[in-house]
């Protein structure tokens, strides 16, 4: 599928302009002092220069700012000297890598070059190609707080501390121990030789709904971490009434809606297989964790189809699994129950 894509966004990026910004604002916090945010709508690396213009109409000297690839929210933890009009951003330069770890550079945000690399880090960048490149998607992976680097001022030395980040008391994250495991395991496998056992015995029995193949729509929800996947899942099955599925999904994610950094937002990707008896299946899905997103998860789902017409369905499914959460250098084993509502087309 991602061949299919691929192309086709290479030739939007090329076609029309990227439009990519850089821009900032002062906020009011609750101390009452103005607190500068620095924002960017592409996965790029970006150096520029900004100024405040203060309502007194009066200028601030010039500051170097420098965003990372994997940042796109810049907070200052120090504030303004006095109330901001505007934040003028200028000489910008746009980076990228190729796949062979060369570096290009340009100042023009439409550029078709830097297009198609950004392009071929599609999995990183989904966000450029297939959304509003006007929205503050957050790529901040909470670790380059400190890339500030003043050209006149020590105002951003990097010796200001970072605040820390608060985290929401209600996301309940239960460890996996070695029993709860071993219990998961018993029952998964327990499932797995019914289904197996009732697939081998109606293998052969007709039935003219299979086999079929199938695009879905999907919305997935995992009530432990909060995390929000939107994607489109491609489904091939095999046999009658007793049959195998094979699996993939692609997507956006959302990240977690209660906990920032359990996982990434972003593009997201799965691939899963399955054993079939009639309109129900056991699935288990696999996403492992990139260079840039956290997101990672094994899980096994059960589903059910309501067919509405020869080609329509509902295709609803629930279950459990685990994930991976990694803070600082440690890392840690979840539950997390996904449940998925959807809607299949057979082609």
């Amino acid at each position: 599928m991602l061949a299919i894509v691929l192309p086709f966004a290479t030739v939007d990026a090329k076609k029309n302009k990227q439009n990519m910004l850089v821009w900032g604002e002062v906020v009011e916090a609750e101390d009452g002092n103005g607190y500068l945010t620095m924002y960017k709508n592409s996965p790029a690396e970006i150096t520029a220069q900004f100024h405040f213009i203060y309502k007194d109409k009066s200028k601030s000297v010039m500051y170097d700012l420098f965003m990372p690839d994997t940042v796109a929210e810049l907070h200052d933890p120090v504030p303004v000297d006095k109330p901001v009009k505007e934040v003028v951003v200028d000489n910008i330069v746009y980076s990228a890598m190729d796949a062979e770890g060369n570096k290009y550079s340009t100042s023009d945000p439409d550029d078709p070059v830097l297009a198609m690399l950004l392009v071929d880090l599609f999995d990183f960048y989904h966000d450029l190609f297939w959304f509003d490149v006007t929205h503050r998607a957050r790529y901040y992976d909470g670790r380059h707080y400190d890339n500030w680097t003043p050209s006149n001022s020590s105002r951003y030395s990097k010796s200001h501390s970072t605040p820390s980040r608060s985290k929401p008391s209600d996301l309940d994250l239960t460890k996996v121990d070695d029993e709860s495991l071993l219990i998961g395991a018993a029952v998964v496998a327990a499932a797995s030789a019914g289904m197996i056992i009732g697939v081998a015995k109606n293998w052969n029995v007709p039935d003219d709904r299979f086999p079929y193949v199938s695009l879905s729509p999907q919305m997935q929800f995992f009530t432990q971490t909060g995390n929000m996947r939107d994607v489109i899942q491609f489904k091939c099955r095999l046999g009658n009434r007793g049959g195998i599925s094979l699996m993939g999904d692609l997507g956006y994610t959302t990240g977690s809606l209660f906990e920032q950094g359990v996982f990434n937002p972003g593009f997201t990707w799965s691939l899963g297989a399955g054993l079939d008896l009639g309109a129900f299946s056991l699935s288990f899905h696999a996403k492992p964790a990139t260079s840039r997103h956290s997101e990672n998860f094994f899980t096994c789902q059960l589903g059910y189809d309501i067919f509405l017409t020869k080609n329509l369905a509902f295709d609803i499914s629930g279950g459990a699994g685990i994930f991976e959460h990694t803070e600082g250098d440690v890392s840690q084993l979840y539950w997390d129950f996904p449940v998925s509502v959807g809607i299949l087309w057979k082609f």
